[in-house]
């Protein structure tokens, strides 16, 4: 299987995951957005997002897939462009660290240098996860919304049929 067809076939599960979800089309978007957006930041992006949602009231299991958009596999491209827009839009003193070079700072370096870094990748993070959540929202609403109408048209359909076979 290639690399194509990988991602074509992780994409369907997540729609599929995410239309399936027992709760109105509004709550499934809104919690895919609060996740996408929960995922600008570098460290606990599900228990903040799971919570948001909780305090939002929409779908906590949408929110907490919505954070996969940002995941092991492509933090090393997304959280350096997060922070160079970071960097960008709050012009401070940080150096660029990467993963690797975190984990071999000492405790209080951790969080001198990291306390920054992480400030200024989370800004930058939802400087374009924002109007990306946006967006998300609709397109779920609209994706949700529309498996919701083909699932009861198909319902009604197998009903129709019992009722005239049976």
């Amino acid at each position: 299987m290639g690399l194509g067809e990988r991602i074509r076939r992780s994409l369907r599960y997540y729609y599929l995951r995410i239309v399936r979800i027992k709760a109105p089309a509004e709550s499934i978007a809104l919690g895919v957005a609060v996740g996408v957006f929960c995922s600008a930041i570098p460290v606990g992006q599900m228990p903040v997002a799971v919570t948001l949602a909780f305090l939002l009231r929409c779908s906590k299991v949408a929110a907490a897939l919505g954070t996969w958009v940002t995941n092991p596999l492509n933090f090393p491209i997304v959280f350096p462009i997060f922070f160079f827009v970071g960097k960008t839009v709050l012009p401070v003193d940080v150096p660029a660290v990467s993963w690797e070079q975190m984990m071999a700072l000492s405790t209080v370096d951790m969080f001198r240098v990291g306390w920054d870094w992480f400030l200024v990748t989370a800004l930058g993070g939802f400087c374009i996860t924002l109007p990306g959540a946006i967006v998300v929202y609709h397109v779920v609403l609209r994706l949700v919304r529309a498996y919701h109408t083909m699932r009861a048209a198909r319902m009604a359909e197998r009903r129709r049929r019992k009722l005239h076979h049976g």
